[in-house]
């Protein structure tokens, strides 16, 4: 989010420039960056916020009112000098829509949520399909429903669709490492964007993507140092250190799925020993109760259905919470494998806050707790202090993240705040 700083150094640069164009677009974002921050303002506040002269604010406030983005709210405070009171601006959030995507991997399926926000960021409209298709036809099936998704709110302004995949991505929005949805190396992005060509479209990694979302609407809110991590049938992690999401040369940062926690351990499926993912993922889950069937132990009915040869991952975090042994000491192995990862961050980046997303919030009694416990024990002082919580938005922190990329793009335009 916006935090204001002094502009002469950007002011200064543009006297050089002389770019009418660039300025323009420069008050522009520095008005509506301070609204957005300060949720409802005067004219004069934004002004001394800015720097910005009072006919600038003015008419910048103007010209986004016309485009139907800001809106007069009510009436505010008067000085201590007295006078007129000040009228109010505040973001219109029916002034424009926003249409997010995440595809989530489950054990054995793949999901694909959809949402419509608001310029408040509320989900106002949510739809989920389930998807038994991957590599290139799970691509065409998504151009599909997005479509539809569309069309039936084509009477909203939209201003951009934003995407989460649980893939790592390059900076040019290219599937790295794609293996859960059978992408590997796809122009994802680039794909994406020629199909909906009229649309600004942006594709952002899953942890990355909920990062942002926590960060803007949960549990990271005013929060410079975080990592956030969540749990499938891989691991994903995201890092902001200073406020800066951390993605690396390549896009790979915080992907402590790979980081090796036994050079004596099974071999993962990317050629290494060890792995994190091998230990502290649903895959554990999986195979521990494939080898608790082929030994003939009595398991609960609801993570195991003989009748069908049918394993539920999720009932296993359920039967955790109310107190199965087994299931608990499936969910507690992880835990324990998950903090050596997380250890190792945790010394590199010395975060203030962990936040936790995904299927380990289905068992969140458990989960917390033991995280905050077992981390104070293996971290040592003074990166032992930060707090393990839960994700505010679930298991929708990715899709609420798709949506804010879309907004920062067209209004916060981060890109043009130089000199931050």
């Amino acid at each position: 989010m916006y935090k204001h700083r002094q502009q002469g150094g950007i002011m200064k640069s543009l006297s050089k420039i002389g770019d009418q164009k660039f300025l323009q677009e420069l008050n522009r974002t520095l008005v509506i960056n301070t609204i957005y921050h300060y949720e409802s303002i005067s004219r004069i506040e934004i002004s001394k916020i800015t720097k910005l002269s009072q006919s600038t604010v003015s008419n910048v406030v103007e010209a986004l009112r016309n485009e139907g983005y800001v809106k007069e709210t009510g009436i505010g405070n008067s000085t201590k000098s007295g006078g007129r009171k000040p009228t109010l601006i505040s973001i219109n959030n029916d002034g424009a829509y926003i249409v997010s995507v995440a595809i989530v991997t489950e054990a054995f399926h793949i999901t694909l949520q959809l949402g419509l926000f608001d310029l408040g960021l509320s989900l106002i409209r949510e739809h989920e399909v389930e998807l038994n298709v991957k590599g290139v036809k799970l691509v065409e099936s998504m151009k599909s429903i997005v479509k539809s998704f569309i069309a039936e709110n084509v009477d909203k302004n939209i201003l951009g669709i934003g995407i989460s995949v649980p893939t790592v991505l390059n900076n040019e929005g290219v599937i790295y490492r794609g293996h859960l949805l059978e992408l590997d190396h796809y122009p994802l992005e680039k794909e994406l964007k020629k199909e909906f060509a009229r649309l600004p479209v942006f594709v952002e990694q899953e942890q990355h993507a909920a990062m942002l979302g926590e960060r803007a609407l949960g549990t990271g809110k005013n929060i410079a140092n975080i990592i956030y991590v969540t749990v499938g049938r891989g691991i994903g992690s995201s890092v902001m250190v200073n406020n800066q999401l951390i993605k690396g040369a390549n896009g790979a940062a915080g992907e402590i799925g790979h980081m090796s926690i036994n050079k004596y351990g099974e071999r993962c499926f990317c050629g290494k020993e060890g792995c994190l993912r091998l230990y502290a993922t649903e895959l554990t889950f999986i195979n521990k109760i494939k080898e608790a069937i082929n030994n003939e132990m009595d398991l609960p009915h609801r993570i195991y259905n003989p009748a069908v040869d049918q394993i539920r991952v999720k009932e296993v975090y359920k039967e955790a919470v109310n107190g199965d042994p087994f299931c608990r000491s499936l969910l507690i192995d992880l835990l324990e494998n998950l903090c050596l990862g997380l250890s190792n961050l945790i010394h590199i980046i010395n975060p203030e806050r962990i936040i936790v997303g995904g299927n380990l919030l289905n068992a969140k009694e458990i989960v917390i707790p033991y995280l905050n416990e077992k981390l104070k024990q293996i971290v040592d002082s003074p990166a032992d202090e930060v707090e393990v919580v839960e994700a505010k938005l679930g298991t929708k922190s990715s899709l609420y993240g798709a949506a804010s990329i879309i907004f920062d793009k067209h209004f916060l335009r981060k890109d043009l705040l130089i000199n931050r």
